[in-house]
């Protein structure tokens, strides 16, 4: 009887535990719908030159609008960390600046983000370039002042990193967990390619700025 007690006792709890972690699991993954801001007074007044550049293939605009406005509920409350501009390729892939600039490791978490969004159960391509400055988070000295290309694998299974190339094919798992911030690795992933497009040529380009 004892232990017929203990074991009820033990399915009970086991099944509190689990929809217990089941809530908390859809709430880290819900998407923030806060789209409170700073008064647009904070809004910064001046563009500042920079060439960090994102292309996502294979998406529809309905799909990158709620991507960038969902990045923004999170990055945007206090201050205005993230200003994406989106510019339409064609129906399906669409490139992404920063004209008032952008942290690098948040330009990163950016990646990973259209990857990986919360808005939907599903990943999506996206490739970013910039060039690095020394005294960037996760950037050494073999890493420091070159053209670099971010992007996430297509078997990735871990959900929290970006990996890097730099122009001449050294490459970097860059991840967001502590104690894993940067690992050389003993070739990229991919090879470093440019950019189909340039910055430059999108001048003449309509776009939709988001903040």
């Amino acid at each position: 009887m004892k232990t017929q007690t203990l074991i009820l006792i033990f399915i009970v709890l086991s099944i509190v535990i689990y929809f217990i972690w089941t809530k908390l699991m859809n709430q880290k993954t819900k998407p923030d719908t806060d789209t409170s801001r700073p008064s647009d007074e904070y809004l910064p007044k001046q563009e500042i030159p920079n060439d960090k550049f994102v292309i996502s293939n294979n998406i529809t605009s309905i799909e990158i609008d709620s991507i960038l406005t969902g990045f923004c509920n999170m990055y945007n409350k206090k201050t205005y960390q993230a200003m994406p501009r989106l510019y339409k390729l064609n129906d399906k892939q669409f490139a992404i600046t920063f004209p008032y600039d952008i942290e690098f490791d948040i330009f990163c978490y950016f990646v990973n983000y259209i990857h990986y969004p919360m808005e939907f159960e599903k990943s999506f391509e996206a490739t970013g370039w910039t060039t690095t400055t020394r005294g960037q988070i996760w950037i050494t000295e073999k890493s420091a002042d070159k053209k670099v290309m971010l992007f996430i694998l297509t078997d990735d299974t871990e959900y929290d990193n970006v990996y890097m190339t730099t122009n001449d094919n050294i490459g970097y798992r860059l991840g967001f967990a502590s104690g894993e911030e940067k690992q050389l690795l003993d070739s990229p992933k991919k090879q470093f390619v440019k950019p189909q497009i340039e910055i430059e040529g999108l001048a003449n380009t309509e776009y939709k700025d988001y903040k």
